[in-house]
């Protein structure tokens, strides 16, 4: 093994010295993972990020319901050179490393990206829909992936980065045990190694739902309907907000999340009322 020098290296890149910041003087965009059902308000609420945002549609078809809002272009990508690129393709993770006008990147979904991903390995490994999927495939599915999403969170540099995905429940059978999942068992609907790796490479985790609750209204009962966010620590729900220590506990829940108020809760600004609710609803 070569022994390590122990000369003061004479090259004439910036010194250490000059490179050491206040951890307050480092202005970083917020990497966001944002999961749930369909029809929740993921993509909705994505689209309260700064703007010009672009959207990455993998094959969701989703961005109709921000169609009317101004400041949002879209990219469908439907193979995975469209998404990360390859020799004949520039690809939009190329494109976004040159830097471009957009403030804000949405990858909508992860949980079809992954789809994308197993036809890739398919389609290196020569590969029909018919072969089985190894485990090795499974491994460089992993390893696909892992990829794709740390380079995507190193472009917080230039621009905001949300993950949305689909919600899935892991019932600790098939690939979940083989991969010895454990709590939380709701999460993005992605393999579990994927999913614990996403979970670690963003800022903010948030479970998106609707809750119905009822008021009275005079003699009326009147039935609203709540788009929520779950974002404090929860026993079954994977969610996380980084903040400082001294801002107090998370709220539960936020109702009608946006970008302004994660960002008010992460920097200890504000803290948004837990969601009241009803007698009927629980």
């Amino acid at each position: 093994m070569a022994a390590l020098k122990t000369k003061k290296p004479t090259s004439k890149k910036p010194s250490i010295a000059s490179r050491i910041k206040p951890v307050s003087a480092l202005k970083t965009n917020l990497v966001m993972l944002v999961y749930g059902r369909s029809g929740t308000g993921k993509t909705h609420f994505a689209s309260t990020f700064p703007k010009p945002a672009l959207y990455l549609d993998i094959n969701e078809r989703g961005t109709e319901t921000v169609a009317s809002i101004p400041g949002i272009d879209v990219l469908r990508c439907e193979e995975w050179e469209d998404f990360w690129g390859s020799d004949d393709t520039e690809g939009a993770y190329w494109y976004l490393a040159e830097g471009t006008k957009y403030k804000t990147v949405v990858i909508d979904q992860v949980t079809n990206l992954q789809d994308m991903a197993m036809r890739e390995v398919r389609r290196q490994g020569r590969k029909t829909e018919e072969d089985q999927f190894t485990q090795r495939n499974w491994g460089q599915l992993g390893g696909l992936l892992k990829t794709a999403i740390s380079a995507y969170r190193e472009l917080s540099d230039r621009y905001n980065i949300v993950f949305l995905a689909h919600e899935r429940v892991f019932d600790g059978g098939g690939e979940e045990e083989a991969n010895n999942a454990i709590a939380p068992t709701i999460g993005a609907r992605v393999i579990p190694s994927v999913g614990s790796f996403l979970d670690g490479a963003v800022d903010a985790i948030g479970s998106t739902f609707i809750r119905e609750r009822t008021t009275k209204e005079g003699v009326k009962k009147v039935r609203h309907v709540d788009y929520c966010m779950r974002t404090g620590p929860h026993a079954s729900y994977a969610t996380k907000v980084r903040r400082p220590v001294t801002s107090g506990p998370i709220p539960d829940v936020i109702v009608n999340p946006t970008y302004p108020k994660i960002m008010d809760l992460i920097s200890g600004k504000s803290e948004p009322k837990p969601l009241v609710r009803s007698k009927k609803n629980g």
